[in-house]
C-alpha cells in the first residue's frame, strides 16, 4: 500500500483518501450539513464521482470503491468511456459530458461566445464553458441544463435507493449555480417517489474548491486523535 511506502519514507504517519470521499468528509465536518447524518456528495468535476455518509460514518465498500456513481451503466449510448466501458451515467453528466456535448455542437455551426476562441484553437476548456454561462451564453446554458437533467435522474434514483436527508453538489460543474441545479431537482422531481424525495434536500456545496483539502484535513484529525 502507498500509504505504508509513505510513511516509511515520511517518518511520520500517512492516510490516503478518495477525492469526492474527502470532498465528502469537509462538508459533512465544516460545511453545508447540519446534523444529518444521511448524506450523499456528488463531486461533478471534469469526471464524476460520489461520497456518501451513512449513519454519521463515511462509506467504503468492500475494497474502498464505493461511490462509483459515475460508471453507473445508465445511458443507452454507445460512448466509450475511460473507464473502458459504455453507457457510464459519467458520458452524459459530468464536465467531460459538457465539454463533448458543447464542442458538437460548435462544429455544427450553433452560435456561441466561444466560437471565436473554438475557431481559432480548436479547442475549449470546461473553464470557458462556465464563464460562458455566467454571460448567459444560450448554447453553453442549453448544455448545462441537459446535463443537469441526466444527472437528476440519478440522483433521483440514489434518493429512492438511499432515502438520504441531504444530497450535496459539489465540484467545478457547481460553478453553473442554478442552470445546473433547476434541471436537476425538476429531474428528481419526475423521476423520484414523491413519499422519499419529501424527505430530501438538494444543496449547493458550501466550502467550493477547498472542500477537498478540509476534508483531508478533518480526515487526518480523525484519524490520529479520534474526534469526529
Amino acid at each position: 500500500p502507498l500509504a505504508t511506502i509513505l510513511e516509511s519514507e515520511l517518518g511520520a504517519p500517512v492516510f490516503i483518501e478518495n477525492d469526492s470521499r474527502a470532498m465528502t468528509y469537509g462538508e459533512y465536518i465544516c460545511g453545508v450539513c447540519n446534523n444529518e447524518r444521511n448524506v450523499l456528495f456528488l463531486n461533478v468535476s471534469w469526471g464524476l464521482g460520489m461520497g456518501m455518509i451513512i449513519d454519521g460514518k463515511l462509506s467504503y465498500g468492500k475494497s474502498g470503491f464505493s461511490g462509483e456513481i459515475g460508471h453507473f451503466p445508465m445511458l443507452n449510448n454507445d460512448i466509450i468511456c475511460h473507464c473502458g466501458k459504455t453507457g457510464c451515467l459519467e458520458t452524459g453528466a459530468s464536465g467531460y459530458a459538457a465539454h463533448r456535448i458543447l464542442t458538437e455542437r460548435l462544429k455544427e455551426g450553433r452560435a456561441s461566445c466561444l466560437r471565436a476562441k473554438f475557431e481559432e484553437q480548436g479547442t475549449i476548456s470546461l473553464e470557458d464553458i462556465l464563464n460562458a454561462v455566467n454571460e448567459e451564453d444560450v448554447l453553453a446554458i442549453e448544455v448545462i441544463e441537459e446535463i443537469g437533467a441526466v444527472l437528476g435522474r440519478a440522483v433521483a434514483g440514489l434518493i429512492n435507493l438511499f432515502n438520504p436527508e441531504l444530497v450535496v453538489i459539489g465540484g467545478t460543474m457547481s460553478e453553473a449555480k442554478e442552470y445546473l441545479m433547476l434541471p436537476i431537482k425538476q429531474s428528481v422531481q419526475r423521476h423520484s417517489l414523491n413519499i422519499i424525495n419529501k424527505d430530501t434536500k438538494i444543496k449547493f456545496s458550501k466550502l467550493g474548491e477547498k472542500a477537498g483539502a478540509i476534508g483531508a484535513c478533518m480526515l487526518s484529525r480523525s484519524k490520529l486523535l479520534g474526534l469526529i
